[in-house]
């Protein structure tokens, strides 16, 4: 593989990127970390992967690949084995590091970070291995083949933990690094005020600033959507540091390919990297979340309630975050009650509904989706899932993966999925609605009509 880059072998085909699945005498199977570009891997590298393995085993094998599950994933990868390892040991780390010069706790690089928010803190389940463990090779060595790293999900999941980890973790292990945490509408507001006052020599200041850091980290950037002047800044600070192999690290709600508002050439710049999900956490995650978060709380809820808790709230850990500590919270209140406090079910309903119903809105499946547009349209599931062209029914298909992504949170790869399509088709069909969205009030009224329909069927 010498014809590759080093960057570009260690980003796509080095370790922890490929793993091999079987030999036989003509195909050698090779698998693929969750959420890999399985087409791009094929379209870009196959040729050169076939080529190298003829050169070793001196036979033109042929090469098969594909994305493994979670599952599959931990199973083959070490890296994913260490981690497992380490929460299961905690609190000793996963690599021991020097102590850093200047204390972390007086470190003016972390005043704007949540001091709660560490890699230590985060609890790893199989909705966040994969990303866990790249942000963690990421804080390790910033700059070195995971750039730009791109976490994408939905809001309240953890996105803004792990970003704020690596941070914190890179400040602990490089005293003279430049760390840069801030979200996009802080960039934006800076951006704004350098504009203003760009005759006092602000503009230079800003760029000079941003364009010197050695690891710059912009959360939630779906908001640099329609800012075309933000966006110009932006794209010259990315390929400032990215030319100079300092980490960007980047967080939003959704993908790169479905960033509607942005340029292409910032599009394509996102994906240049690796690009991780963070997906809603299972049963077990969430009471490992939350036994977690009252560990350090004076009062401590029993196991039977945290496990109910969990079972009621099970799409935002944020809002899970938030129930414990209302509860906390209402039993700590210094003489509001009378009585000794039986914590049951029942209190943590009386408390806690509210985010149960938030919660609830969320729970929608792409198969109630796929239901809810086949008998809006008048058509039949099974063709949202099919080949048909005709005209009906592809709108409706389209519709319905659009309304999956918007109100099911799921990735593309899952929605293709679900509809037996590919990823490309995806995009394609969002794209589509979004245009179609913007042009027509009685097309945007369909749309809310099936939305609402569904939100409320979940409440």
């Amino acid at each position: 593989m010498a014809k590759l880059s080093p960057q570009i072998f260690n980003m796509f085909l080095g370790y922890g990127n490929v793993f091999p699945l079987s030999l036989d005498d003509r195909t050698l199977s090779l698998g693929l970390p969750p959420n890999a570009f399985l087409d791009w891997v094929e379209g870009n590298y196959r040729s050169d992967i076939e080529q190298a393995v003829r050169q070793v085993t001196g036979k033109p094998l042929k090469v098969s690949m594909r994305v493994l599950t979670r599952e599959e994933y931990a199973e083959h990868s070490p890296v994913v084995a260490a981690a497992a390892a380490m929460e299961a040991s905690r609190p000793v780390p996963v690599v021991p590091v020097e102590a850093p010069s200047v204390p972390v706790a007086n470190d003016r690089r972390l005043a704007n970070l949540n001091s709660n928010y560490t890699f230590e803190s985060f609890v790893v389940g199989p909705n966040t291995s994969f990303a866990y463990n790249v942000c963690l090779q990421v804080a390790r060595a910033p700059g070195q083949g995971r750039n730009p790293l791109f976490i994408h999900g939905p809001s309240g999941l953890g996105k803004t933990h792990l970003m704020q980890s690596i941070a914190r973790e890179v400040c602990r292990n490089n005293a003279k690094a430049v760390v840069e945490y801030l979200t996009s509408e802080q960039f934006g507001n800076q951006y704004v005020e350098a504009c203003l006052n760009k005759n006092h020599g602000n503009m230079s200041s800003f760029r000079q600033h941003f364009r010197n850091v050695d690891v710059l980290l912009i959360d939630d950037v779906q908001f640099f959507a329609n800012k075309a002047g933000m966006q110009e800044e932006f794209f010259h600070t990315f390929e400032e540091l990215y030319n100079d192999h300092k980490q960007i690290v980047l967080a939003s709600d959704r993908i790169p390919e479905e960033l509607a508002g942005l340029s292409s050439r910032l599009i394509s710049r996102f994906a240049w990297g690796v690009t991780v999900d963070i997906t809603p956490p299972d049963l077990t995650t969430r009471v490992a979340i939350l036994n977690e978060k009252q560990q350090r709380a004076s009062i401590k809820l029993p196991q039977n309630i945290l496990e109910y808790l969990a079972s009621r709230v099970r799409s935002n850990v944020r809002n899970l975050e938030s129930c414990l500590v209302t509860l906390q919270t209402y039993l700590a209140l210094p003489g509001e009650h009378e009585q000794p406090i039986v914590v049951n079910k029942a209190l943590v309903d009386e408390l806690c509904s509210s985010h149960f119903e938030q919660d609830a809105a969320i729970q929608v499946t792409i198969a109630r989706v796929q239901e809810a547009v086949a008998h809006h349209f008048d058509v039949r599931i099974q063709d949202l899932r099919g080949k048909a062209r005709q005209a009906e029914i592809t709108l409706a298909r389209q519709v319905a993966m659009y309304l999956s992504r918007e109100l099911t949170g799921k990735s593309l790869p899952v929605i293709a999925t679900a509809f037996d399509k590919t990823h490309p088709t995806v995009i394609h069909s969002l794209r589509i609605v979004e245009k179609k969205a913007a042009e027509s009030d009685e097309f945007r009224q369909v749309l809310a009509d099936i939305s609402r329909r569904l939100t409320g069927e979940c409440r």
